[in-house]
């Protein structure tokens, strides 16, 4: 492969189960009662705007104005206090690019908050400027167009991608721009992510990389 696009949620950075945590407390106090599980069942894999309609869907309500900001601040001082890379990540990217082979991140997430992360988790200066969002695009994950617009504009061609993906959206996402998925599962359904197309890991150590290749797992 000449190109690996990571997600960003749940692949480079352990974020998922802390961010379920403050959006179920933040979500909660607006009218919508949820765990932190019922949380992440509901919002993971959504952008801004469709977590936003289901949150009105529920309190039966247009959101004040100073929802998005609100909302925005509130995760990224949790983010702030204890986000932390995925275990593994760093060495897995260092093989990566040891192998001369091109990285890029293409998430859901708005970029602000995808820069942030990385910046927290020292993870900024392996991506520079190859992060890629679904506001760049006009259709977010599970459709293609987030991932053949990163490949794109890495001059690489989709058949020569690999992605990293956590969740069952961002697996069918990878599949229909023709490319080759493997699913981290440490805080997803193992069998969801492999019966989107995925397969599936469970460690980062787990990818072994020879070559430029992401081998199949043994």
């Amino acid at each position: 492969m000449d190109l690996v696009i990571f997600d960003c949620d749940g692949v480079l950075v352990d974020s998922e189960p802390l961010v379920n945590r403050i959006e179920a407390a933040y979500f909660t106090a607006l009218g919508a009662p949820m765990s932190a599980q019922e949380a992440g069942a509901a919002f993971k894999g959504k952008t801004v705007e469709q977590v936003s309609s289901a949150l009105e869907e529920r309190i039966g309500r247009a959101l004040s104005p100073e929802f998005g900001y609100e909302w925005g601040m509130t995760t990224a001082l949790g983010l702030v206090r204890e986000l932390q890379p995925v275990a593994g990540i760093k060495d897995l990217i260092e093989r990566v690019r040891g192998a001369g082979t091109a990285i890029c991140v293409a998430s859901q997430s708005p970029l602000p908050r995808v820069r942030l992360c990385l910046h927290l988790t020292g993870l900024e200066g392996y991506f520079g400027e190859n992060v890629f969002t679904a506001s760049m695009v006009e259709n977010p994950k599970p459709a293609p167009d987030l991932f053949l617009f990163a490949a794109r504009r890495m001059g690489v061609p989709p058949e020569r991608t690999v992605v990293i993906e956590d969740s069952p959206s961002g697996v069918l996402a990878a599949r229909a721009a023709g490319m080759r998925v493997f699913g981290y599962a440490a805080d997803e359904n193992a069998g969801a992510l492999q019966s989107a197309g995925a397969t599936v890991f469970y460690s980062m150590n787990e990818l072994r990389f020879d070559g430029g290749f992401i081998q199949d797992l043994a």
